[in-house]
């Protein structure tokens, strides 16, 4: 295939960033005119409650607070009444803002057209842009590392007093959006290596360094330990959570049943290359396949080792996905979302910076295409689709009022929705068979994940159960609660 000179193919250069731009500003509208206001998951409506009410006893939000993510939504409901949409609108606006440490990443290396390009790219994936259109922290997330990202590599260039604080700064900002973003503080540390070794830092500077990285740190965390009212009562929470998610709810490797290989295949396959990547498109995979070949085909010519921008990418992208793969909620793609930032990143700096070939601007052109055709798309059902949670306690006030629910973290939706119908969380089956004793005169009732856990502990309920009604939704949005099957208790 014909290798252009970019440089002298004005026609080509003037396509480039027209597609690149037109992509951004697309993404942008479609997000601003399909703003997402359901708080249909229980972390969603965590969130939302702490707009209104900052309480880390009442999960409003959950430990660890996420206080710089609240913060920006508090910002954002000064001129939005709706605390779902404020907070949506805080992470579509910060995500924009992502764009301009994306380009400056790269500038110093690729041309401004394949700056332009690479940008628009990386902020149009179909899965960053719908994950971005929630009332969650990963948005706000995204966005915060993609400007650490630039600080990092920034610092290594300079070394002003400006460019050596800033990566410190922005570390505790995306921590404070995000703890469980904490593997990215490798970035720093080797950030502090390469300085220390080229003589830019002492140990000394090095040690003042991390002892203002942690005043960073400790700025949010203070603040939160004064909204608990004490340090005790604040490492108290801090250990009951913590424990609580890798030993029980949180579906780590600690808590799960799964093998380690199926648990890989959960992880890399399905929620980083099919969901992540392609958003379960098969045109996007097929373009994306076609650029891997490529990447493979040149793979001899890429300098992973002397670029200092590939090895914090490489390292970064690493260290998280280990502990994406060990320590997060397989069952829910969001956890890779960086992960996959990454790749694009990776895929694309290398691809432009080494190839003049028309077959790559072709196959970028169209990409970009179908990716903001597919994210409109997606946009445009998650505003129009009901989520299922919220369906059922919408059948619930309608059809049910003289029932009680037994149900697991759908209960936390039934309160943010004014669900009427009497509802209990439930977690273990001798406990729900004294409890429903108490009432006789109520039809029993129970989701698919109360249900599916008393299995777990091995109870049989076979004939002691009728579905009474089934509530569906697009899994890309919520793979854990897209659908929701009501039953009824007969063994009475």
């Amino acid at each position: 295939m014909k290798d252009i000179n970019i440089d002298e193919s004005i026609l080509v250069k003037r396509m480039i960033v027209t597609f690149s731009v037109l992509s951004i500003m697309f993404i942008l509208w479609s997000q601003l005119t399909h703003l997402n206001s359901y708080a249909a998951s229980y972390d969603q409506v965590d969130f939302a409650l702490a707009l209104d009410r900052f309480d880390l006893m009442a999960m409003q939000p959950h430990f660890p607070g996420y206080p710089y993510f609240i913060l920006g939504g508090l910002i954002v409901h000064l001129f939005v009444n709706d605390q779902v949409s404020s907070l949506t609108l805080f992470n579509i606006l910060f995500y924009f803002s992502a764009c301009i440490p994306m380009y400056l990443l790269v500038r110093d290396y690729l041309s401004k057209t394949h700056g332009i390009l690479l940008t628009a790219i990386c902020y149009s994936s179909t899965y960053l842009v719908i994950s971005v259109n929630q009332p969650m922290s990963e948005g706000a997330a995204l966005a915060a590392f993609s400007w650490y990202f630039w600080s990092l590599v920034n610092s290594l260039k300079k070394n002003d007093l400006l460019s050596t604080i800033l990566p410190l700064f922005l570390l505790s900002v995306l921590l404070g959006i995000r703890l469980s973003y904490l593997p990215f503080t490798v970035g720093l540390l080797i950030l502090l290596y390469k300085k220390r070794k080229s003589r830019q830092f002492s140990s000394k500077k090095v040690i003042y360094s991390l002892l203002i990285a942690g005043i960073f740190q400790f700025i949010w965390v203070f603040a939160l330990v004064i909204s608990e009212g004490n340090l005790k009562g604040f490492i108290k929470l801090s250990l009951a959570f913590t424990s609580g998610h890798f030993n029980n709810w949180g579906n780590t490797v600690v808590a799960d049943n799964q093998s380690i290989f199926e648990r890989i295949k959960i992880v890399a396959f399905d929620n980083l290359l099919w969901t992540g990547l392609t958003a379960q498109t098969v045109v996007i995979a097929v373009i994306y396949i076609l650029l891997f070949g490529l990447f493979i085909f040149r793979l001899k010519r890429f300098h992973f080792i002397t670029d200092h921008t590939m090895q914090f990418a490489i390292l970064m992208g690493g260290a998280y996905f280990i502990w994406a793969l060990f320590a997060q909620n397989s069952d829910k793609p969001r956890h890779i979302l960086p992960v996959i930032l990454l790749l694009i990143f990776i895929l694309f700096y290398n691809l432009l910076k080494e190839s003049r070939n028309i077959l790559t601007y072709l196959l970028c052109i169209i990409l970009l295409i179908a990716q903001s055709y597919s994210s409109f798309k997606l946009l445009k059902r998650q505003i129009s689709e009901v989520p299922a949670t919220i369906q059922l306690a919408n059948y619930l006030k309608k059809n049910e009022q003289s029932s009680i629910v037994y149900t697991w973290e759908e209960t936390r939706v039934f309160d943010y929705e004014n669900v009427q119908v009497p509802h209990k969380q439930i977690e273990t089956y001798d406990f729900f068979l004294h409890d429903q004793s108490y009432y006789k005169n109520k039809k029993i009732l129970l989701t698919n994940k109360v249900v599916e856990g008393f299995k777990e502990q091995g109870n049989d309920l076979s004939g002691k159960i009728k579905v009474i009604r089934e509530f569906k939704s697009d899994p890309i949005f919520d793979p854990v609660y897209d659908e929701v099957v009501l039953y009824e208790w007969v063994n009475q």
